[in-house]
């Protein structure tokens, strides 16, 4: 009897030595739902054979059954990526899912969030939007496929880098992942407790996150009853702001405290002037935590009528907004409730189906 030869694919794993933010937890998660996938459906097993490739440190280990994780290569970051990864995937497809890959290899998948470094390029270092400008673009000519998150990224894809819209499929992110979290500490829950009630937002401190204007929102209102908290760190490569003396920085904070923050605040409130998808706010949807958000680019597709909006760049309306929700008890149980319902509309294993769909296509 003859066995088949399963075919092999591999996955871009640079994802597991950079720290986590939206593309590296969309990577994390596809990954861990096709690796749950593999664990479900024995035809996957049979016929395919998955190994997550990586090279460098690992500063986010990812317990997995049944993909092969693989270190390879003396290279690390962008030069591995570009030099030996196409080396050790030669002949076969490859998976990347933060948006770069290597330039010169065609057989692959390359999920690109969004246009955002052509849309807004002054959120960018110089160095970052030329090397991105030039990389996104020929992507867009050789990958096999393009995924992206969003039918607002699909849109500015095909209006600012040049992309054929019949190369697109759309793979949304998800939040169940806040789900598996943990609980944090007894310090890290005395901790916030003694800053409640709070507002909450959650992101880098870039500039396109939009906290300045947040912060003079928040002075234009009676807040004095709450606490604004924001939670994240720095990205190198854009453009941040300092922080403002009227709120309190968190900075990096781990899963678990993550979840808690969203399970105790009041409101949650994303002022970005632009996202490809907004992660965050269905975290903070599924946890329970009432949202109001921007009403700018993929915010009102991904999260519907399930919460409030406002114009980020009017901070008048974004203070009325803010203003309007912290003590109407009534409304902030409504958006809980609504919340619920639009959060479960996302889960990473329908996406990691979406993505092994497109794989056998690609094969």
């Amino acid at each position: 009897m003859e066995i088949a030869t399963k075919k092999q694919v591999f996955l871009n794993g640079r994802f597991l030595t950079q720290p986590i933010t939206g593309v590296q937890r969309c990577a994390y998660e596809i990954v861990t739902a096709l690796d749950n996938l593999i664990n479900e459906e024995e035809l996957y097993k049979d016929n395919y054979e998955f190994k997550l490739i990586y090279s460098g440190d690992i500063i986010n280990p990812i317990p997995l059954k049944n993909i092969q994780v693989l270190k390879r290569g003396l290279l690390k970051g962008n030069l591995w990526e570009q030099l030996e990864l196409p080396f050790y995937t030669m002949g076969k497809l490859l998976v990347s899912m933060c948006t770069i890959s290597c330039l010169l290899k065609r057989k692959q998948i390359v999920f690109v969030h969004d246009a955002a470094f052509l849309v807004n390029p002054q959120y960018f270092s110089p160095v970052f939007r030329t090397w991105y400008k030039f990389a996104i673009g020929w992507l867009g000519k050789v990958a096999t496929q393009i995924v992206t998150v969003s039918n607002f990224s699909k849109g500015q894809l095909v209006k600012y880098a040049g992309f054929d819209e019949a190369k697109i499929a759309i793979i949304p992110n998800a939040a169940d992942h806040v789900l598996t979290f943990g609980e944090p500490s007894e310090e890290f829950k005395k901790k916030i407790s003694g800053l409640k009630p709070f507002c909450l937002a959650v992101s880098s401190q870039s500039a396109n996150k939009n906290f300045s204007g947040l912060s003079r929102a928040i002075k234009k209102i009676d807040f004095k009853n709450f606490t604004m908290l924001i939670a994240g760190g720095i990205i190198a490569t854009l453009q941040h702001e300092s922080p403002d003396p009227s709120v309190i920085y968190l900075g990096y904070v781990t899963n678990s405290e993550l979840k808690y923050l969203y399970a105790n605040a009041t409101l949650f409130i994303f002022p970005s002037f632009s996202e490809g998808f907004g992660i965050p706010p269905l975290e903070a949807m599924i946890s329970g935590c009432p949202v109001l958000s921007s009403n700018t680019s993929a915010l009102p597709e991904v999260l519907g009528d399930a919460c409030g909006y406002f114009n980020p760049g009017n901070i008048d309306d974004m203070a009325v907004a803010i203003k309007g929700l912290i003590n109407d008890r009534r409304s902030l149980a409504n958006l809980k409730r609504k919340g619920f319902i639009q959060a479960a509309k996302y889960n990473w294993k329908d996406s990691a189906l979406k993505l092994f769909k497109l794989i056998e296509e690609s094969m």
